[in-house]
């Protein structure tokens, strides 16, 4: 009941004559027609270039080409091997020429892949086994109680000669060697 005795007044105004027909109409300034806001043209710039370098230079003409070579040569086809005897080319057995032609300058024959896998497969087995030996001598060094390895340092009788000669020296003549508060 409060609720509607506050809305009481507000609708009389509303209800008076000629009142409900106007409308609340603003007149001021210009706010709203000239936001700043950050630039555009640079951004736009770069992504016309981008398009226009990428799409239009690097992708449009290798899909012309390859539509082209599909339609004029198709697929290739597998034949016997040649009478004369020579073998066909790791390249040759690929379906289209322009896989035939990649494969050829840019790609490797599948001996050549199993070579390379088998090399890595044979890398990876020796890591594997130097892996192996330097746990099995870490584990019996902390089993033991040992330190790893041990210490040798090359000693040759001129420098035993040299060290004598220096000490001999130091003892002998302490004044050339050391300042003494004497």
């Amino acid at each position: 009941m409060v609720v509607f005795s506050k809305l009481v007044a507000p609708a009389g105004t509303l209800l008076q004559a000629g009142n409900v027909l106007q409308k609340c109409v603003r007149h001021g300034g210009h706010a709203s027609l000239f936001r700043k806001r950050p630039g555009t043209m640079s951004a736009n710039r770069m992504r016309d270039h981008a398009h226009f370098y990428m799409i239009g230079l690097g992708t449009l003409p290798w899909l012309v080409l390859a539509a082209y070579v599909n339609i004029v040569y198709g697929p290739c086809e597998l034949r016997d091997y040649p009478e004369d005897g020579s073998e066909p080319r790791f390249w040759q057995f690929e379906r289209t020429v322009l896989r035939q032609w990649f494969v050829k300058h840019f790609g490797v024959s599948d001996v050549e892949h199993h070579e390379r896998n088998l090399a890595l497969m044979e890398r990876n087995a020796t890591l594997s086994y130097w892996r192996k030996i330097e746990q099995r001598v870490r584990h019996l060094q902390q089993e033991r109680w040992d330190y790893k390895a041990w210490y040798y340092a090359p000693v040759k009788a001129r420098w035993v000669d040299q060290s004598e000669l220096f000490n001999r020296q130091m003892t002998e003549q302490r004044e050339y060697f050391a300042h003494y508060s004497e």
